[in-house]
């Protein structure tokens, strides 16, 4: 299952191990109901998560929440390798009813979202992600028990790491721009109107050009492509647990159309609205 893609929609487990030597950003954010781990084997990243951001480095791992909004960006042209892991709920909960009581994937809910390992924790962690590498590549259908055993053995060590940290009073390092963080702010709060580049840049008496720079430097997104990864985000709810139908949700959560709308969806989730709703519809 090697491909050059950082999550796949119809996999219950997917596993990618890739090195870049050169300049590398994540060409657009995205999402996925999927739990996601992120390994920086090599170099140092920043990481977009939410409504945050993070500096990352080699021996950090990253836990990213289901359905939220991320994208990696460069640190410089510096050459890195990470291991990334993105798993459904039911490909834990199905392999155990002894795992599924004890919550492992609490452990995406905490306020530790980048944790620097230990030399004890690194070598522990390590020799589990390479397996996982090692089996997940090979034949993943074929050792799917295996796969779930060894990333059950993942996430206790990892919420074992947790327990550590927090008598440690750790808090992850994020990367602070008062001036973006009150813009990402706004934007949460507003992005269902018509929102645009000019008129935000008003709000905060700046001018477009400045808000673009400095919103794009801090986070490695435009300010298009965050707000719409809220809007995604909400219809992605609405998708899940309503009748409404499409073009009425494209317009609710601030598309002027509802073609433009499906097109970033898919960009983003990998899978057409009416596919999303297909799989994941609870109504």
């Amino acid at each position: 299952m090697v491909k050059d893609v950082v999550f796949e929609p119809h996999y219950d487990f997917f596993i990618d191990k890739t090195e870049k030597r050169t300049f590398y950003n994540m060409d657009f954010f995205h999402m996925h109901k999927k739990y996601e781990i992120y390994y920086l084997l090599e170099g140092s990243r920043k990481y977009f998560i939410d409504d945050s951001i993070y500096l990352v480095n080699s021996g950090n791992l990253v836990l990213i929440d289901a359905d939220a909004v991320h994208k990696t960006a460069n640190m410089g042209d510096i050459p890195h390798s990470r291991i990334v892991i993105n798993f459904s709920q039911s490909f834990i909960d199905d392999f155990s009813i002894h795992l599924k009581s004890m919550d492992l994937t609490s452990i995406f809910k905490t306020k530790f979202t980048v944790l620097p390992l230990s030399f004890k924790y690194k070598l522990i962690i390590e020799g589990i992600l390479n397996r996982l590498v090692e089996v997940g590549i090979e034949k993943p259908d074929d050792h799917k028990v295996l796969l779930q055993l060894l990333l059950s053995e993942l996430l206790i060590m990892t919420k074992e790491y947790i327990e550590i940290l927090k008598e440690k009073e750790y808090d992850s390092h994020q990367i602070v721009n008062t001036k973006v963080d009150k813009i990402l702010k706004y934007i949460s709060a507003n992005y269902s109107d018509e929102l645009t580049l000019t008129s935000i840049a008003e709000k905060f008496y700046i001018s477009p050009f400045y808000l673009s720079k400095i919103f794009k430097k801090s986070t490695n997104l435009s300010i298009v492509e965050y707000i719409n990864s809220l809007r995604i985000r909400e219809a992605k709810e609405l998708l899940e647990r309503s009748s409404v139908k499409i073009a009425d949700i494209a317009e609710k959560v601030g598309f002027s159309s509802s073609s433009h709308f499906s097109r970033t969806f898919k960009l983003v989730t990998g899978l057409s609205p009416q596919q999303y709703r297909k799989y994941y519809s609870t109504k």
